[in-house]
């Protein structure tokens, strides 16, 4: 059976994560819970897969080590469910008997948390386990919760890190990326989200009778219109997305997200933030969405020609 669809860290060598810092954190989780064993594991195409594992003799699994989509171990479940787990005793919970952690390796109790990828998808789990019970107090589950915040914050740091923001790339109206910044940064993210296997997708947006604001209200109100709905796109997207005024009263979104529905959700909170804040019979838009294909070079020309389509034909949905 194949894994999640992501890429593997330990084989990529993803540079832009700081190593020596992971490990010691999984060394001080190991030795803050006084257990034999602390993971950091990744969700990727091999199953469940450690990528930091604590430097100590007690330690059973190895960086590089997975286990397999058919393999009951306790990681699926946080990443399946998106929630953390803790087994106090696996020896009374029926369903993780077949566990080979458990059968065979005698972690019989184990605490994990989520990590998250900027969009909030599930990218692995920190997690510590145990050969014995054990009964950790609220103050150090929540230790363990903070410590996985951390590794959350390192992941959108891959992002962000690639989005350059200085003045000759920002629009000067609204703050937001222009088309040169955008153009620049766009092939980073491109490239960054096909080494990691993340799905990518651009939104292409264009105010609608915009022209006739300026001309019936003025360019003043066309202005301050603009810089409203750049708001907006900044409010309800992540620090990790790139959000730009491509040129007049047109607007370009790129992000990640492995979910379908993400999309029309992102839309949704556009038009609800928009609306709360500004006349809606002002503003009114017209959006189209694709999904970038990894396996291809998508230049940005070819993209957004796409996207103008998928724009179109919304248009032409709602006449």
């Amino acid at each position: 059976m194949s894994g999640y669809p992501y890429k593997s860290f330990h084989e990529l060598s993803v540079e832009e994560i700081d190593w020596q810092r992971w490990q010691k954190l999984v060394n001080t989780v190991a030795d803050l819970f006084s257990a034999p064993a602390a993971f950091v594991t990744q969700a990727s195409n091999k199953g469940i897969e450690v990528l930091v594992a604590s430097e100590l003799p007690t330690t059973h699994y190895s960086p590089g080590g997975a286990a397999g989509m058919d393999e009951n171990v306790y990681c699926h479940y946080v990443v399946q469910n998106n929630l953390p787990l803790y087994v106090k005793n696996a020896e009374q919970q029926p369903e993780w008997h077949s566990n080979p952690e458990y059968a065979e390796d005698n972690y019989v109790s184990y605490l994990g948390y989520p990590i998250l990828w900027p969009d909030g998808t599930p990218f692995g789990t920190l997690c510590v386990m145990d050969t014995q019970t054990s009964d950790y107090a609220d103050q150090l589950v929540n230790t363990l919760e903070l410590m996985s915040e951390v590794l959350n914050s390192d992941l959108a740091h891959l992002y962000t890190e690639s989005q350059l923001r200085v003045e000759s790339r920002i629009d000067p109206l609204t703050g937001i990326l222009n088309r040169r910044g955008f153009e620049e940064a766009y092939e980073q993210y491109r490239r960054l989200s096909q080494r990691l296997g993340r799905k990518a997708k651009l939104c292409f947006i264009d105010l609608d009778d915009f022209k006739k604001v300026n001309d019936n209200l003025g360019h003043e109100m066309g202005d301050k219109l603009l810089q409203v709905f750049a708001l907006a796109l900044t409010e309800v997207t992540r620090s990790t997305d790139l959000v730009c005024r491509w040129g007049g009263d047109e607007f370009v979104i790129l992000f990640n997200s492995d979910k379908e529905v993400n999309s029309q959700q992102l839309i949704a909170r556009i038009n609800e933030f928009v609306h709360q804040g500004y006349p809606a019979h002002t503003i009114g838009f017209s959006s189209g969405v694709v999904t970038l294909d990894l396996n291809q070079d998508n230049t940005l020309e070819h993209v957004l020609i796409d996207a103008d389509k998928a724009m179109y034909q919304q248009k032409l949905s709602l006449k």
